[in-house]
């Protein structure tokens, strides 16, 4: 599971996302799963061309759930900690002050509840978290489609070394910053390695 936090400015984000579908033709929501690798480049580069940090984090396949665990409550202590991993490694750079909006789309009202709570509880009183459907915010979007270039940079494929070639550039100059979250030895506890 992969996952990508984004820092920028809704009028940013907005502005990348209406020039890309300039260029592209492209309608309708952006997934990373539904562009190919020159789309995508495309959106990269409009994307270095503004103000912004991604962090992104990724649950290596060596975690899964203890014998008897309920896979579903696997799957969103996994979501869970990517969550509060990405966004923490973006607060510190806030000044204290945050926005942050998660994509409800993923879980139902109950569980994203829980989640919102854990990171409204990282933010602290001078921030807000809300939630939001990624068809409605540029952010969410362009989010989704950092999360899927990283996905499709961690899998052995023979494109494996192209979505390497469109992130490291990012990575070198420090405006994405990857971590693994991994179980300890002998645990499968989550714990982020820096």
């Amino acid at each position: 599971m992969t996952l990508a936090a984004l820092s920028i400015s809704a009028e940013d984000a907005d502005s990348v996302l209406l020039k890309f579908r300039g260029l592209t033709r492209l309608r309708g929501e952006l997934k990373g799963s539904r562009i190919d690798l020159e789309e995508r480049a495309t959106l990269l580069n409009l994307l270095g061309q503004t103000q912004f940090k991604a962090a992104i984090s990724v649950a290596i396949s060596a975690i899964k759930p203890d014998p008897g665990e309920d896979r579903g409550d696997h799957d969103i202590e996994v979501y869970g900690a990517l969550l509060n991993d990405a966004i923490g490694q973006l607060l510190p750079n806030s000044g204290g002050c945050a926005q942050v909006v998660i994509d409800d789309g993923r879980y139902g009202p109950k569980t994203l509840a829980l989640v919102r709570e854990d990171i409204a509880e990282m933010v602290g009183p001078f921030g807000a978290v809300g939630l939001a459907v990624s068809h409605s915010l540029a952010g969410l979007q362009l989010a989704d489609v950092i999360a899927n270039s990283f996905f499709n940079r961690a899998l052995v494929t023979e494109r494996q070394a192209a979505f390497a070639g469109l992130l490291t550039p990012f990575m070198d100059d420090g405006r994405m910053a990857l971590h693994v979250i991994a179980p300890l030895p002998g645990h499968t506890t989550l714990s982020a390695l820096m």
